[in-house]
């Protein structure tokens, strides 16, 4: 009849209480059903026990000791106490509040939350609980949000707008993407249903900022379908998230393969990338037409944002759609695309006086504020105000469709017309432009009047790159000088790296003696050396700087002396050494066993250190000797410099043998011997002297070299 035992014990101990007491074997028929039913029990009780002692092991090593049990239940207690008295003092929703907020500031959650439940009983105190669910999903416990978010529901406290604001707020910025869809959907297709409160436009764009931000372009599009709406109506920030989405999805996919440049074609992987960015970027001038649609209908405003967001996806695009990005900025900002137009504009920009009202301060070149677009004609929409996002995407545009003569018109127009003060990475984008489309002579222009907070190694780097690549330009040599003034004024310690470009670059340019080599060969020879000489003049006190960091004839770090010399004033004062034992000589060798050792640890520690710089140092140097040998040993010099190079040379080979000595001594995998059976064959085969055969031969092909 019953299947548990224990319930069979407990029915026949019920019956043996109420038999009756005058016969006198109830006790004996009460003990012997006891015993039976224990007996019949002991079984299944074993057999539960081995089933639950984990869980009861687990659950014990869970519970604290009695001692921390006492101290969380005082510190309880005492949080309650410090909570009654607030709520003795604080009766206002708005001052409990804030109250809240000021425990939520100290990370204090727990009497936070107490204080929240407790004003719940008899006042509606929404806000509170809207702090309390911000904090959570600040501290990316999105369980805990949605947990706080239904506890609110419990407690008869509705949520209002703001609540769900916060909630998909938090979700675009949780961690737990996947969940943060799932949950933030599932309350927004509630708010659909619901009387009470309805969805507005920003609660439309935080849910689709959420499913952006996860790369969900499916359950985007599906929400997209509810913004039919007066209440959720799309703004231009609705479209910004869409395109941006649409761009990351296939920008920043791990599966996307690099181009390959082999002669088998590309790839399925890269097919399949060409065909999603072609079908995204479809899809991105479909939506774009609806934009246009509705800002002539001044249904949105196009802001800068939008409108990058639609450039970037031009960019990853063919030479025409990076064509397109000049024209969508034409059309959203009124920045005209043909050459003569920009001329005339920045030209009225720069001849225009400034108004009396213009700020006084320090000039932060030439521009002091942000100018008023007035439309021109009274029917037309507001243009939007292009800034530092806008310039950027210009700037790439011209890169990638080559039109770079047109970037110093763009420059001149967004920093004179528009007064946009280009930030680091505009300035950057800019000289990486300018090294494209071989302008050596605008980039030392413009390194000029850059910020000095902006210049750094790389910068100059690519600047000496542009003069590198501009080596058919008879003043590449003298741009790159340029640039290498500006690197020595500005940077506390010169980059080897770009002074190695530079002493590139002048063995690069002979373009300015191909002329005189045609009439008189030695007069050209002597001439092209002139320009090595001044390169290494540039180059030599730069080059000491670098190298004082290390020691003087290599790169091994100075050690403490780990013993007082006889020499040493110490050697005075200490007194005299005890006869030595046997135990005293082996303990000695020890100890300079081990001091050797840790010398040797500390000197290996110093070179893994600066073991980059010492390579850019020595780098240099090899190519300082090269050209050192090539002024003494070819006829491109006078007796009298080749007099005074000689000692430098000598000097820089010093501290190269050095470096290659330690790094033999320092890296055993190194091999000395195999770099210079690779170097001498180098030599042999003529790489080396390449250019120079070149401009003997009076030939003007353009070397493709990039030191970047």
């Amino acid at each position: 009849m019953f299947t548990c035992r224990s319930c069979t014990r407990r029915l026949l101990n019920a019956v043996a209480d109420h038999a009756l007491a005058s016969e006198p074997t109830s006790n004996t028929l009460r003990q012997s059903i006891i015993s039976t039913s224990a007996q019949q029990t002991r079984s299944y009780a074993a057999a539960t026990s081995a089933v639950e002692r984990p869980k009861r092991r687990d659950a014990e090593d869970e519970d604290l000791s009695p001692a921390l049990r006492r101290d969380e239940d005082k510190n309880a207690k005492k949080i309650e106490w410090a909570v009654n008295k607030h709520m003795d003092y604080i009766k206002d929703p708005f001052h409990i509040a804030q109250a809240v907020q000021g425990h939520l500031d100290k990370d204090r959650y727990e009497e936070a939350k107490l204080m929240t439940v407790k004003a719940s009983k008899g006042k509606n105190v929404t806000v509170s609980w809207n702090h309390l669910i911000e904090y959570q999903m600040r501290h990316q416990r999105l369980h805990g949000a949605i947990n706080l978010f239904n506890e609110m529901k419990k407690r008869a406290q509705m949520p209002n707008a703001q609540t769900y604001t916060i909630i998909f707020k938090g979700c675009a910025q949780s961690d737990h993407k996947k969940l943060a869809v799932a949950e933030a959907s599932k309350l927004y297709n509630n708010m659909l249903k619901s009387d009470r409160i309805k969805p507005n436009t920003q609660h439309f764009n935080c849910l689709l900022q959420v499913c952006a931000r996860a790369g969900d372009i499916e359950t985007m599009f599906t929400i997209v379908q509810s913004g039919n709406d007066a209440r959720r109506a799309p703004d231009n920030f609705t479209f910004t998230t869409i395109l941006n989405a649409l761009r990351a999805k296939v920008q920043f996919d791990p599966r996307r393969q690099p181009k390959s440049t082999s002669m088998a074609g590309p790839s399925a992987e890269e097919q399949e990338t060409e065909q999603n960015i072609k079908q995204t970027i479809q899809r991105a001038k479909a939506i774009w037409e609806e934009v246009l649609a509705k800002w002539r209908s001044a249904s949105i405003v196009i802001d800068e944002q939008l409108v990058c967001a639609m450039g970037r996806i031009l960019l990853m695009g063919s030479h025409g759609d990076n064509l397109a990005v000049l024209s969508l900025v034409e059309q959203t900002m009124g920045i005209p695309k043909d050459e003569g137009a920009l001329v005339k504009m920045a030209r009225e920009a720069h001849l225009t006086p400034p108004e009396n009202d213009m700020p006084k301060g320090p000039p932060r070149l030439g521009l002091q504020r942000t100018p008023i677009v007035k439309d021109t004609k009274s029917g037309s929409p507001k243009h939007a105000q292009p800034g530092n996002n806008t310039l950027s995407v210009v700037l790439a545009a011209l890169q990638q469709t080559t039109k770079t003569s047109l970037i110093p018109r763009y420059w001149d127009v967004f920093t004179r017309k528009f007064l946009v003060s280009p930030d680091a990475k505009n300035w950057h984008q800019l000289i990486k432009s300018l090294r494209y489309g071989h302008n050596s002579g605008k980039v030392a222009e413009y390194l000029w009047i850059m910020p000095k907070a902006f210049k750094s190694e790389p910068t100059f780097r690519i600047a000496m790159n542009a003069c590198l690549r501009d080596n058919l330009n008879k003043h590449a040599f003298h741009n790159a000088s340029q640039v290498f003034e500006v690197m020595i004024t500005s940077l506390r310690a010169p980059d080897a790296h770009a002074m190695r470009i530079y002493l590139q670059t002048a063995h690069a340019v002979k373009r300015p003696f191909e002329d005189l080599a045609k009439k008189d060969p030695e007069a050209a020879k002597l001439a092209f050396g002139k320009q090595l000489v001044t390169a290494l003049e540039n180059l030599w006190e730069p080059y000491r700087m670098a190298t004082k960091q290390f020691a003087f004839g290599g790169l091994t770090p100075r050690t403490p002396p780990l013993s007082v010399s006889s020499n040493s004033p110490l050697a005075a004062i200490a007194p005299a050494p005890a006869a030595a034992t046997t135990a005293d000589v082996a303990a000695a060798t020890t100890d300079a066993s081990v001091q050797e050792k840790t010398t040797r640890e500390v000197e290996l520690q110093m070179w893994k250190l600066h073991s980059e710089a010492r390579g850019e140092i020595a780098a240099l140097a090899r190519k300082m000797i090269a050209a050192y040998d090539r002024l003494i040993f070819g006829d491109l010099a006078t007796a009298d410099t080749i007099a005074k190079l000689k000692p430098r040379r000598n000097q820089i080979n010093a501290f190269v043998v050095k470096y290659f000595e330690d790094r033999e001594k320092y890296e055993p995998k190194w091999s000395f011997k195999r770099m210079q059976e690779e170097k001498k064959k180098e030599q042999d085969e003529g790489l080396d002297d390449e250019d120079d055969l070149e401009f003997l031969h009076g030939s003007s092909k353009k070397p493709q070299v990039d030191a970047w």
